[in-house]
């Protein structure tokens, strides 16, 4: 008995002898723990460490410590390294999670440990060096590193890479607060969070604008329940979510999590108040109706929120949550200025955004105009439009979209989004309402004599204010055109004409867009009061016609519209090539011989019988052959005064009694040119009245015994007597009365021919013959002079001219 007794207790001090060592003592003894130790001792953590009953140390060695450049370790870095149970590495499972001896908030936080081979690791990739250093009351793993107490979610969200576009949604949707707060949330993260959402979709939730329903996104995304992988069933299983749906969890045979069927493909990521898991692909809320886009909604995701404020600003909110179809331009926030637009003009300007109707892309076509919301200064049911240009990808860089798309001056710098039932087109700027008449003709160095006439007749405010007008410009060369005409309405004493002029090119109240006028003759009321005619042809020209034309394709007198769409705020400018003339506006023969110097043949008129007749009457076209007051200064005019016979015969005979012929004092301009194209392809001088030729056409003027020839030349017209083929005048301009005669003025008095007779006139070769007779009778004279001087000289130096016989 006493044997078994002693063999007992020697057993029993065998044992203490072996496990004599606690936790404490075991770190206290080993070298390598000093500095840990010592941080223990300092927080007084070593006391309370030989209390634990059982325990688990991570203890980092002096090395990991040296590794670390850092202030001491506070009591709850040090307690991370601490568990309130003895667990040997061999009894541990890759990733399995330990509640460490650290609380926050309430909460023992946890350390995961992974294995990767035969290496054990803890949290932030800490190795164990030497494992399971046995003590009486634990173990003690010896790591190379220090550990990291979990920081919260919001802060584990932004640290981590992976995470980063979570986090950064997560601070747009405004969530890190309550994801700070939180007291056990799961976040099942993806990289890509919004995958699966339109460009639109996510524009928009990228804004702070759309936090509300980034957040919904998110919380589909977090459940309240604090969920670690080991502690998902297996088979299926339901998670609730912050948002309201349910998250099907899968865990499979081959212990593979799903979630709504996506994988995750790494798992407890620890916060100190919750648990990430990463899935391979986004996860979305099968119920997306607070996500419905808009207008309003795609406008602020282009970046447009300003565009958006201003619309809702001044009362044109209707048009964001809108079914009506609208292609909408949008100018971006940093390109939206309307400090330049006065208020009172902003809601027109806005609405100069919104196009009338849905255009898909290959709807719109090069020099198309479309017809947008802004009506201001139109009147009635005009609306404004817009210019659109378009150039093919051919014609642009390679890496150029298909179609490079111009909303007047302002490009497409985006690809158009549809949304419900309109499209908004991305722009680089905002658009300009189209300028006032007055602002926008000045801009056409061609249209400068009509924006003179304009303020010179005194009607460029009634332009500028008529609502809804079509304004046909004529060029500074449909004024040349006319000539002595054109003289005449710009003298001061002719504003009152010049005004109605002016006011029969526009239209009023009725807008002629070329490509929206329809083909045929139309008649429209101008703001002179009568009536002008529109005629679109069928190969799509434009033309306008007054009065004074041949027929209906004279093209002499009928104006074609050269430049179409011109757009100003109250309508829009076509520019033509020809003035038209109101069929009430009376111009006399004395009216276009006072425009210009034709002073000595009015007062050779007045001295005859023809004044009424030839000059002031309308009844009956007579065409004056007007000589210029130069053209008088070679004549002896004194003379021909006080032969009244004759002053009547040489009257007569610069008066033919017939319309004004066809003619065309425009350098270049052929009025015979019927086959000759313009540029654009068509006829533009088809149906030109053309009645002088180059060989000459025949006229009977008031002398009944004389005919007149006009002939075209290389530089224009010359007029001569039939009788008297060598006596020619050139043509310096023309006049065109409104009873279709006029006046042609000459650089040269026409006579008689009895009259040159009779004044001592001879042909030209007899001039000839009498100047040369004259200059030899000259070098005779000459040659005799010469050679009496010599004999006279010789005779007084006394030389004697001997004959050879003496």
């Amino acid at each position: 008995m006493h044997v078994w007794l002693l063999l007992f207790n020697f057993l029993l001090i065998g044992w203490s002898t072996t496990f004599a060592k606690t936790v404490v003592e075991t770190l206290t003894s080993d070298d390598r723990f000093r500095v840990f130790v010592r941080q223990l001792n300092r927080t007084d953590l070593l006391q309370d460490l030989e209390h634990y009953s059982t325990a688990t140390v991570f203890a980092p060695t002096d090395e990991a410590f040296n590794q670390k450049i850092q202030a001491d370790m506070t009591r709850a870095e040090l307690l991370y390294h601490i568990l309130p149970q003895s667990v040997l590495t061999t009894e541990w499972h890759d990733g399995e999670l330990f509640k460490t001896s650290y609380t926050q908030d309430g909460r023992s936080q946890k350390i995961k440990v992974t294995k990767n081979k035969d290496q054990w690791s803890l949290g932030n990739n800490v190795n164990i060096v030497d494992a399971d250093l046995k003590a009486d009351n634990g173990v003690v793993h010896v790591v190379n590193g220090l550990l990291t107490p979990p920081k919260n979610l919001v802060q584990t969200l932004t640290e981590h890479k992976e995470l980063y576009t979570f986090s950064n949604l997560a601070k747009k949707a405004h969530i890190e607060t309550e994801l700070k707060r939180a007291n056990g949330y799961t976040i099942f993260a993806t990289q890509d969070v919004l995958d699966g959402l339109t460009d639109a979709e996510k524009d928009y939730l990228n804004h702070s604008e759309a936090k509300e329903e980034l957040a919904q996104v998110l919380r589909h995304q977090i459940s309240d329940t604090e969920l670690y992988s080991g502690k998902i069933p297996r088979g299926k299983s339901q998670l609730r979510t912050l948002q309201g749906e349910k998250l099907e969890l899968v865990l499979d045979k081959n212990n593979q999590v799903t979630v709504n069927g996506a994988k995750i493909i790494q798992s407890d990521i620890l916060a100190s108040n919750g648990v990430i898991h990463i899935l391979e692909k986004s996860i979305l809320p099968n119920n997306r109706d607070f996500l419905k886009m808009n207008l309003r909604k795609v406008l602020i995701g282009l970046n447009a929120t300003k565009f958006v404020t201003l619309f809702e600003e001044y009362g044109l909110k209707d048009f964001l949550h809108t079914s009506d179809e609208y292609s909408i331009v949008a100018p971006p926030n940093d390109e939206l200025n309307e400090r330049n637009i006065p208020r009172s003009e902003i809601q027109s300007w806005l609405k100069y955004h919104i196009i009338s109707k849905k255009y898909d892309l290959n709807n719109f076509t090069d020099g198309q105009l479309v017809k947008t919301e802004s009506d201001d200064h139109l009147g009635g049911n005009g609306k404004q439009r817009i210019l659109i240009h378009i150039v093919d990808q051919d014609q642009t860089p390679i890496n150029a979209r298909k179609k490079s798309i111009q909303f007047d001056h302002s490009n497409l710098i985006g690809n158009p989004v549809a949304v419900e039932n309109s499209i908004i087109y991305p722009v680089s700027r905002s658009l300009e309402l189209p300028r006032d008449p007055l602002s926008r003709l000045p801009l056409n160095l061609d249209l400068s004599t009509f924006t003179a006439s304009l303020y010179s007749s005194g009607v460029a405010d009634e332009i500028k204010n008529s609502q809804g007008i079509t304004l046909f410009a004529p060029t500074n060369e449909a004024f040349a055109r006319l000539g002595l005409l054109t003289k005449h309405l710009l003298q001061p004493n002719s504003q009152e004409k010049l005004a109605r002029v002016i006011k029969f090119h526009a239209i009023k109240h009725e807008l002629y867009y070329l490509n929206e006028t329809m083909q045929g003759e139309h008649r429209a009321p101008t703001l002179d009061g009568s009536e002008i005619n529109i005629n679109k042809t069928e190969d799509g020209h434009m033309y306008i016609r007054g009065s004074g034309a041949g027929d209906g394709s004279d093209r002499s007198v009928i104006a074609k519209v050269i430049r179409p769409d011109m757009l100003v705020s109250n309508g829009v400018i076509h520019k033509i090539d020809r003035i038209q003339i109101p069929s009430t506006l009376e111009i006399s023969n004395r009216d276009l011989l006072l425009a210009e110097n034709t002073n000595s043949f009015i007062n050779l008129i007045l001295k005859t019988n023809l004044t009424e007749q030839i000059l002031d009457s309308l009844d009956q076209p007579y065409t004056v052959l007007a000589p210029t007051d130069r053209a008088f200064a070679k004549l002896n005019v004194t003379h021909l005064l006080q032969n009244p016979d004759q002053l009547l015969r040489v009257a007569k005979l610069h008066v033919l009694p017939v319309a004004l012929p066809k003619m065309s004092m425009q350098p270049g301009q052929d009025d015979d040119r019927l086959e000759k194209k313009s540029k654009d392809g068509d006829n533009d001088n088809r149906g030109i009245h053309s009645d002088i030729t180059t060989d000459g056409v025949e006229f009977s003027p008031l002398l009944d015994d004389e005919k007149i020839i006009i002939t075209k030349v290389d530089n224009g017209y010359t007029i001569k007597t039939k009788s008297n083929s060598n006596h020619l005048a050139d043509v310096v301009q023309i006049g065109r009365a409104s009873n279709a005669g006029g006046v042609i003025q000459i650089d040269r008095v026409l006579l008689p021919y009895d009259q040159t007779e009779s004044k001592g006139s001879l042909p030209w070769w007899a001039v000839l013959l009498i100047v040369l007779g004259v200059l030899a009778g000259a070098a005779l004279l000459g040659a005799l002079g010469y050679y009496g001087w010599r004999w006279w000289k010789e005779r007084q130096q006394g030389y004697i001219n001997l004959d050879e016989n003496h």
